[in-house]
């Protein structure tokens, strides 16, 4: 039995680490699914190319950090004369993010329980009152470094900078076909920046930019931060965003189901044993002995009595109630309510009638107290009979005892004591 008890665990056990790696594989993403290349269009409008890519640092749906690259390139276009209106920009920059999903709020904080506790449950968090699961938001941390030569004035700034900061947004399914996706995204970065520049002005006459050196700055570190990109990006993905990033509490809460579900199994199966073995002994007029009982199934034999003991008194309730609704020509009905006086007529019957059975059962309770009282009281007064019985009994031997020494035994000290006494005349 032993033997087929372990070869159906193991066989259970076997079945779920084969379900865990088809749910694992299935999950796998392939090499080309884990890229995307996308570009600005806000760039675009500005007149500079640009494109970058994206790569996913985890092969499953549940991976949520990639790495990406981008770069614009708007340098020193080809005319015939010197103009007067520059915008030459070169930027490249990698960035690392962290995706996450909103989830369902169920309960809300209002600010009369605290401003804090306001923020922290309603804003800093990931979970809303109408979560937009579709959407894959982010937050990551770039490193840029770039050219510049702009003149859209009369004076123009030429130099470089290189800088740092986050990155806040949001991706969003727009189009698929197939296994090929288009992903929207929308979103921005702000940072420092250490830049040198110089500044100049156009020379019409001579066709040059001469430097005005008083205006010129060397290396410095901004001292504000500075929006280094906006983005209304068009990704182009294998598997769209809709299907990536999925949130990992999904899996854990799969996982935790699966124990629940696997525990369930085993407490059936053990109270199905206990329920079998109790049948066993009931037929024979005989309680179910603990050493047939394992410490996990005597627990849970312990719960099942408690259980059957709240449900009959479950049952005693609604028998008690059905018979005062009878003597009071009230119908109970699942479909059709009481009215209030029915309802006070009902608590008040069932008042009564719990009050006289407390008032029996305290009276039985004291009529049992009594009889125990008297019962060793009675018990008291003939152990106290006893002991005096034993008393009188024992002083009647001693007394015999006395009575029965001889005379000649005191007679002879008595003889030896007057010979001594002529022997010293």
């Amino acid at each position: 039995m032993c033997f087929l008890m372990s070869a159906s665990v193991n066989k259970a056990y076997a079945q779920i680490q084969h379900s865990r790696k088809e749910n694992a594989e299935a999950e796998k993403i392939p090499f080309k699914g884990r890229w995307g290349i996308k570009t600005n269009a806000v760039d675009w409008l500005l007149t500079v190319p640009n494109i970058g890519v994206e790569f996913d640092l985890g092969n499953t749906i549940r991976n949520k950090r990639t790495i990406g690259a981008n770069i614009k390139w708007n340098w020193n276009t080809s005319q015939k004369y010197t103009p007067s209106l520059i915008f030459n920009v070169f930027d490249a920059r990698v960035e690392w993010r962290q995706y996450f999903r909103t989830r369902r709020r169920y309960t809300s904080t209002t600010l009369k329980e605290g401003v804090f506790k306001y923020l922290n449950d309603n804003i800093f968090t990931t979970k809303r009152k109408n979560p937009r699961d579709w959407r894959a938001y982010y937050w990551g941390i770039y490193a840029n470094a770039s050219s510049y030569n702009l003149k859209l004035g009369k004076q123009g700034i030429q130099g470089n900078s290189y800088g740092a900061g986050i990155s806040l947004g949001y991706t969003a399914p727009l189009y698929g076909y197939r296994k090929n996706h288009i992903d929207l995204e929308l979103g921005g970065s702000i940072g420092l920046a250490y830049a040198d520049y110089d500044v100049f002005e156009h020379d019409a006459e001579s066709g040059c930019y001469p430097r005005i050196a008083d205006k010129c700055k060397g290396g410095h570190l901004v001292p504000f931060p500075l929006i280094t990109d906006l983005r209304v990006a068009f990704v182009y993905r294998f598997i769209s965003v809709k299907d990536k990033y999925k949130q990992s509490v999904t899996r854990r809460v799969d996982i935790r189901e699966e124990k629940r579900n696997r525990l369930n199994a085993a407490i059936n199966k053990m109270r199905a044993r206990i329920d079998s073995l109790n049948s066993v002994y009931s037929k024979q007029g005989a309680t179910l002995p603990d050493s047939l009982l394992n410490k996990e199934e005597q627990k849970e034999w312990k719960k099942m009595q408690k259980e059957a003991q709240l449900k009959a008194q479950e049952e005693a309730d609604k028998k008690l109630q059905q018979q005062i609704a009878d003597s009071l020509g009230i119908q109970l009905s699942d479909t059709v309510p009481l009215t209030k006086d029915q309802q006070k007529a009902l608590r008040k019957a069932e008042k009564a009638i719990k009050k006289a059975n407390e008032a029996a059962r305290k009276d039985k309770i004291k009529k049992a107290e009594d009889k125990k009282k008297k019962e060793g009281e009675e018990a008291e007064s003939a152990s106290v009979k006893e002991k005096k019985k034993k008393g009188r009994k024992n002083r009647k031997q001693e007394a015999a005892e006395t009575e029965a020494v001889k005379p000649e035994d005191t007679a002879a000290p008595a003889a030896e004591a007057d010979k001594r006494k002529e022997d010293s005349r």
